[in-house]
């Protein structure tokens, strides 16, 4: 089944210019100490009534990766956090991409849809022995869903789960 995202999920999460860190071997995960829900809690924190729209382990091969999150505040508003995956001190903040009204509203009737939280979306999704490397709300049929991207350790398996945003039912299994 093919997810239809609307303009403005293809802009929370752009492209560093560089190969998708799923296919990344698990060794180069090393330096990572911050998993995804630390860094989904230290995210937030840093936006005033913000909520968690999608997160990603930017560089995990580096000695600094990172994670770069998108976090909307009631209104929309967009803003980055970059957080060092290593002792998870924030890197800075930013704003986001600039939307239009119209997608500004769209996002917070997203947000508003969505009942599971991107940490619960992502446990559902992710087994033990699998490391989750991205997190993000979208639209898929008009329903609001959970795109999570994990990396089996093990085995380097790259597997991404679409998770329902409503009933944490796992919609879909493909790899990455």
């Amino acid at each position: 089944m093919v997810l239809a995202v609307p303009t403005i999920m293809l802009s929370l999460l752009v492209a560093c210019g560089r190969d998708d860190p799923l296919n990344e071997p698990a060794e180069r995960f090393e330096m990572v100490e911050i998993d995804y829900e630390r860094a989904i809690r230290l995210s937030v924190a840093e936006v005033t009534a913000g909520e968690l729209v999608a997160l990603e382990l930017r560089e995990p091969e580096s000695d600094s990766p990172v994670w770069e999150s998108r976090i909307a505040d009631q209104d929309g508003q967009l803003r980055t956090v970059r957080l060092g995956a290593t002792r998870g001190e924030v890197l800075g903040t930013s704003s986001g991409p600039d939307l239009t009204d119209a997608e500004r509203q769209q996002l917070v009737q997203l947000m508003e849809e969505a009942q599971l939280l991107p940490d619960e979306a992502a446990r559902e999704a992710a087994d033990t022995g699998e490391r989750v490397t991205a997190i993000e709300l979208q639209r898929r049929d008009g329903d609001p869903v959970w795109r999570v991207s994990v990396l089996g350790v093990a085995d380097e398996s790259a597997t991404v789960h679409v998770v329902d945003a409503r009933s944490g039912e796992i919609l879909e299994r493909h790899t990455a």
